[in-house]
């Protein structure tokens, strides 16, 4: 039973003892605490500096390449989206289900959340190189491409995970705010605990909107939080690639998520504990009951790793028995595969599977274990597949290898090292464990059940009406904003013209382009030639003009067209800068034909069309608006505590 703060306004004994001793962990850092975000920072240093290099240098510097496009960024994007589960997971099913012994540590599970996120997220766009064409993903992204239904759900989960883990921290705001202004704190930290506490007092009217948010976000967040990881294993299973293209890998990455995100949390329970002296909150049986969950992971995140292997193995298609050999046998991965094996699976099973053997160093100890062999783990998932194309490498004389550099080691370890201080700055400014949750737990059992199930969740018919109005948002957004594309198409640099035709000079035929400006041939502007592709276009190379103002390239004849063999190709002014982004664009014919196979099925697979099928958008937009609409119920129920605190002041005036 979701409940508020209630209990805090009583004063009872138990509440002034677990206020003052969790109150007291937002006192002043002494040197051993100094010593530790200077360190931190300094790490975080050394990253600046290698993202610095990689900025002003590209992607040369690491030792990524054509073939092996993805290495340590992305498997640190994999594994802190899969440790962000810990809150969702641990927080919100054991807060729907009622489990008591859940209530010191759900902040510390919700705030893993958030800032793994952050630093998930983040690992795209360093891996990107350019990190401003994620605008492109925005602007011109196709909803056919698992890749913008990732940036679709880890947007939607970062956003939830943050209202989630404010909402549950409202009670205890009016506590901080109390504590900042008797110890004369800074102004501006007394004026940020002030907005968020929001007016709450504790008021029965205050107490049933937060039980509406607090109830809405941790029902919603559940299947946010699942659909997260699994659309993060759609962008590897999507693909025709040996040890990807799996329809297993989507459960698979679940789970990998849960395991490696309750061990995350064991981890930061013990270390929390230890430094603050929180033995007495985040007791031993939390860590044992935690510890009993990962058994059962452990357990099923091998059964999974069995199957998928196995499955592979026993099939023996050329390619996936390369990948095999490549992970299992005398190689560098081999070694690494075999390694996680034993300490990330099958050591702390063994440290974990005995309860009356079960002892505290044990659990924390399997759990690092089980964090270090799940990086370990998402590396090989990665890396090997891309060494091992289709068409063998050795064939062609090509040695495909992927080294990291420094350069990826260094933001590496900025990326840890920010998220340690992230997690210390927040323990910090706010309480790592949740005040009221504790103080309320020693409440009997009888006002629990006073409690009318109905104040939990929020209304469907409702959530339904903003599902409905916020999908109408959605499209007058969209139209605004491709009549904004189509307006910036239309701009072109005045006294400028491209015009593109064909002619054969010396019996071949050649794309040209002809560039006047002011009515006269322009000399000395480069042209780029392209011809339109479903994906990208295809580049056909660069020219400059000529004193008749005309480039041109060899018309690409044996490119297929459309059915009526025509080929789209287009020509853009690149310099000199007053005439840049001048295009033309037109259809040539002579072009092979391409012709519809009978028995195509229609509509054609989604990554292979020039537009998603109906199916898939209908999909993406109804769950979108329905996760969204609870979003702005829960946001209006802050809204109403605030004004029922007004209320409240202005009824106390009165009287």
């Amino acid at each position: 039973m979701i409940r508020a703060a209630h209990a805090i306004p009583t004063k009872t004994p138990y509440a002034q003892q677990v206020e003052t001793d969790l109150l007291a962990t937002l006192q002043p850092m002494g040197r051993p605490g100094r010593l530790w975000v200077a360190s931190l920072l300094a790490v975080c240093g050394v990253a600046l500096i290698a993202l610095i290099i990689q900025l002003r240098n590209g992607l040369r510097v690491t030792g990524m390449n054509d073939m092996v496009s993805w290495g340590v960024y992305m498997t640190n994007f994999v594994f802190f989206i899969g440790i962000s589960h810990a809150g969702t997971l641990i927080s919100a099913i054991l807060r729907v289900t009622g489990a008591e012994w859940r209530r010191p540590i759900t902040r510390l599970a919700e705030a893993i959340t958030v800032f793994a996120l952050i630093i998930g997220a983040s690992m795209i766009m360093i891996d990107m190189g350019r990190p401003d064409r994620l605008l492109n993903l925005i602007f011109h992204g196709r909803l056919s491409s698992p890749i913008l239904w990732d940036l679709c759900s880890v947007t939607t989960y970062l956003t939830g995970s943050f209202i989630y883990l404010y909402v549950a921290m409202i009670p205890d705001m009016p506590m901080v705010l109390r504590d900042a202004r008797l110890h004369g704190r800074s102004k501006w930290l007394v004026r940020f605990y002030e907005l968020l506490a929001i007016g709450y007092k504790g008021t029965p009217a205050q107490e049933r909107f937060l039980n509406r948010a607090l109830g809405a976000m941790a029902v919603i967040i559940i299947p946010v939080a699942i659909s997260v990881h699994t659309v993060v294993s759609w962008i590897f299973g999507m693909t025709v690639r040996p040890g990807w293209h799996s329809t297993i890998f989507g459960p698979y990455f679940v789970i990998g998520a849960i395991f490696s995100g309750t061990a995350a949390l064991i981890t930061a329970i013990a270390l929390f504990r230890r430094a603050y002296r929180l033995h007495k909150y985040l007791t031993d049986d939390c860590l044992r009951k935690l510890a009993a969950l990962l058994v059962a992971l452990t357990l099923l995140y091998g059964y999974f790793t069995l199957s998928e292997y196995l499955t592979t193995w026993y099939g023996g298609l050329g390619t996936e028995r390369r990948l095999i050999d490549l992970l299992m046998g005398a190689s560098p991965y081999g070694v690494t595969f075999w390694f996680w094996a034993v300490t990330g699976l099958f050591i702390p099973l063994g440290l974990l599977i005995m309860p009356s053997k079960r002892s505290i160093g044990g659990i924390i100890t399997a759990s690092v274990l089980i964090n270090i062999g799940m990086w370990l783990k998402r590396y090989l998932i990665l890396v090997p597949t891309l060494e091992t194309p289709w068409i063998p490498p050795h064939n062609s004389g090509v040695a495909l290898t992927y080294s990291p550099t420094w350069v990826e080691w260094a933001i590496t370890a900025g990326g840890f090292a920010a998220f340690m201080l992230l997690y210390t700055v927040f323990a910090r400014v706010f309480p790592i464990v949740s005040i009221w949750e504790v103080a309320e737990d020693a409440e009997p059992a009888e006002k629990v059940a006073d409690m009318k199930p109905r104040e939990r969740f929020a209304r469907p018919a409702f959530v339904a009406i903003r599902a409905l109005l916020l999908a109408g948002g959605i499209g007058a957004l969209g139209a605004v904003g491709a009549t904004t594309r189509l307006q910036a198409q239309a701009a072109q640099p005045r006294g400028a013209q491209l015009v593109l035709t064909m002619a054969v000079v010396d019996e071949e035929e050649r794309l040209v382009a002809a560039v006047t400006a002011a009515g006269r041939p322009f000399k000395g502007a480069r042209v780029a030639f392209a011809v339109k592709r479903v994906f990208s276009p295809m580049a056909l190379g660069e020219e400059v003009t000529g004193a008749d103002g005309k480039a041109s390239v060899p018309f690409p004849s044996t490119l297929p067209g459309d059915s009526t063999g025509a080929l789209a190709v287009s020509a853009e002014i690149i310099s000199p800068d007053r005439l840049a982004g001048t295009r033309g664009e037109t259809l040539m014919p002579g072009a092979p034909v391409v012709r519809a196979e009978p028995n195509e099925a229609w509509p054609p697979r989604a990554l292979w069309s020039t537009r998603a099928p109906i199916g898939v958008i209908a999909t993406l937009c109804t769950l979108l608006s329905v996760v969204w609409c609870t979003y702005v119920f829960v946001i209006r129920q802050l809204v109403l505590i605030k004004l029922a605190g007004r209320e409240e002041r202005q009824h106390r005036y009165i009287r």
